[in-house]
């Protein structure tokens, strides 16, 4: 009985040590447990650790004290053989025996310069700076000296081997040996005195040792304990901000004690996010998300998936409302900036009602009412495929969709298109569309034009009430743009009369310069004909006769010569005046004179004494403004007697 409760008290003290202790870094007992672990394992290393260090101390101070000693000896052992080569050159001196000369040599060259640089190596590992300075010094003031020497011996002179110089350079040699053995005794002095000391340090070092392994060890404990704490610290404060309506990051799962609870936060804090992300694409108005809170089951799933519809019905209507009073502005700026040209308006309308639309094709037809009697339904613009269509079309009211709708004043809109009505053609073959809506373009029930558009897509509601209230728009834009073509038309003809008019002032103008001219040239010629008469009539015997060849007129200075006056002779015949010497017959005369222009005859004068002066008469025709002869004059000039 006492055995079988001895052996039950064992399976469950093993089975307790099982349950408290675990090797691993999942679980929070487990971490404890490498702890405690790795505190052992710390201080263990660091007892460890210590003792090396010291031993390795002790060891470099025995190694350190043998290495002055050897350094020490190499600079006694260079001092003497630098004495014994001293000796050496006295002996060959005092007997001139080679054996001593081939010694010196030998002593210098097998022993001092190795064992030199011995020292040199010897001190260089040492590290102390002071004997390695003196050591070179050392290394460089030995040649001198043997040079000196050899320079004795060669010239069989002991004086020179006595000479002041050498015994300096020997005793300057004996200082450098000296300084550097003293130096090395300083260090192996020093070494003994830290191998001392850290005999003494030992149970320091320990205490200190322990120390650093308690407080690690502390540290290592207090950082298990804390890592614990933070663990549950870091469940309570995700539960106290899902607590405040904040949604933490997502914790890291492990395979502790905690994890089932981390796991249930985790999905809890999931759907949250669903909820936020949800809220933030349904307030962007994107209410066709695909995201799903609580797989929208549940009353707070299905209240949000019912929201979401509910929502999306409202944002589409707004949309539709945008759309349709943000088109109305946009052609309503294309109508304001493109109201001169009804072609130009024509096209920039079809082709923005086509983009605007979604459509890919589209006509617009402008009513030319000039004639009643024969009223045209003209294409004015054609857009497919972002391009622009030049087609030149022309129906009658009736004739086609077009015309039907000319006549109806109601917009046709066609789901079931008839065969070959319109084809779509395009980089990738020929198709037909599958929607076409005629809307005319009427204002106060007047028809002024239609557009027809063409779809792959159906037309809604708000795209057949925007085309009509566009239409609308555009119908009140061409009647103005009629009415300003018209009275464009009026004002250019207007215009065209008034630049005929202008230019018939201008070429009257020109006109009445070119008469004024020719009127100042006739002054001048009028002035120098004056002048010249007058100079005539002074100097030369001048008279004027008629048609029938009755005296007009005579000058003064025939007057002078014959004694007639104007008075005296005026309307009786010029023979009373001047015979020719044919005596012809005056109608002759004149018409000789008027044919030729002038003539040349000898005549005689007749004075009013009666007495006879031979003269040569000049005749011409003087003309009125039409060339015609009117009178003719004679210049008398007397003939010199011979």
């Amino acid at each position: 009985m006492a055995d079988n409760n001895s052996q039950d008290s064992k399976q469950k003290r093993k089975f307790s040590i099982k349950k408290y202790i675990r090797i691993d870094f999942k679980t929070l007992q487990g971490r404890i447990t490498i702890g405690f672990l790795l505190m052992g394992a710390f201080a263990i290393i660091m007892l460890i650790s210590s003792n090396y260090s010291w031993n390795k101390q002790i060891t470099k101070g025995k190694e350190l004290i043998a290495l002055n000693k050897n350094s020490s000896t190499l600079a006694s052992e260079v001092q003497q053989l630098v004495d014994l080569t001293t000796i050496l050159s006295f002996r060959y001196i005092s007997t001139e025996d080679d054996l001593f000369k081939n010694d010196i040599e030998n002593r210098w060259f097998n022993n001092i310069y190795p064992k030199v640089d011995e020292l040199d190596s010897l001190v260089r590992e040492f590290g102390n700076q002071d004997v390695v300075t003196f050591t070179e010094e050392l290394n460089a003031h030995l040649p001198k000296i043997k040079s000196k020497q050899k320079e004795a011996v060669d010239d069989l002179s002991f004086e020179k081997l006595n000479s002041e110089e050498l015994i300096d350079d020997i005793i300057h040699l004996t200082f450098l040996t000296t300084s550097i053995k003293e130096e090395l005794a300083k260090s192996e002095k020093q070494s003994i005195q830290s191998i001392e000391q850290a005999e003494r340090n030992i149970p320091l070092l320990l205490s200190i040792e322990f120390i650093i392994a308690f407080i690690i060890s502390t540290a290592i404990a207090l950082y298990i304990i804390r890592s614990v704490l933070l663990r549950v610290k870091y469940v309570k404060v995700n539960i106290r901000e899902l607590s405040q309506g904040n949604l933490p990051k997502e914790m890291e799962e492990s395979e502790d004690e905690l994890n089932s609870i981390i796991r249930a936060i985790n999905e809890l804090t999931t759907n949250l996010k669903g909820i936020t992300r949800f809220a933030d694409e349904v307030g962007k108005g994107d209410f066709n998300t695909n995201i799903t809170v609580f797989e929208n089951q549940g009353d707070l799933g299905q209240s949000l998936a019912e929201m979401r519809n509910e929502l999306q019905n409202v944002a589409d209507e707004d949309k539709r409302r945008v759309w349709f009073n943000e088109g109305v502005a946009k052609f309503g700026d294309i109508l304001r900036k493109n109201n001169e040209n009804i072609e130009n308006l024509s096209a920039r309308l079809i082709s923005e009602l086509v983009e605007y639309t979604d459509s890919i094709q589209g006509s617009l037809f402008t009513v030319n009412k000039e004639d009643e009697q024969n009223i045209k339904i003209i294409l004015k613009g054609a857009y497919a495929y972002q391009r622009q269509k030049f087609v030149e079309k022309e129906l009658a009211p009736g004739q086609g969709l077009v015309g039907q709708c000319y006549l109806e004043k109601e917009h046709i809109y066609l789901s079931e298109i008839p065969e070959n009505y319109v084809s779509i053609r395009s980089g990738l073959g020929e198709s037909s569309p599958t929607h076409i809506l005629i809307s005319p373009m009427k204002l106060n029930e007047e028809v002024f034009g239609i557009i027809e558009l063409a779809s792959f897509r159906s037309y809604k509601d708000h795209h057949k009430e925007f085309i009509e209230k566009v239409g609308e728009s555009i119908a009140s834009t061409i009647q103005g743009l009629q009415v300003s073509m018209e009275t464009k038309r009026l004002l250019e003809e207007s215009q065209l009369k008034a630049e005929q008019l202008q230019a018939q002032e201008e070429e009257m103008r020109q006109n009445a310069e070119e008469l004024e001219a020719t009127q100042e040239e006739m002054e001048r010629q009028s002035r120098e004909m004056g002048a010249f008469n007058q100079a005539v009539s002074i100097s030369t015997m001048v008279a004027e006769f008629d048609k029938s060849g009755k005296i007009i007129e005579i000058n003064s200075q025939l007057e002078l010569q014959t004694g007639w006056d104007t008075d005296d002779l005026s309307g009786m015949d010029r023979k009373k005046l001047f015979l020719d010497e044919e005596d012809q017959d005056w109608k002759k005369t004149w018409n000789s004179i008027t044919d030729n222009m002038s003539m040349s005859k000898s005549a005689t004068l007749i004075n009013k004494q009666g007495h006879e002066i031979p003269v040569v008469a000049h005749c011409m025709p003087v003309s009125d403004e039409q060339g015609n002869a009117q009178k003719i004059a004679c210049i008398f000039i007397r003939k010199e007697k011979l």
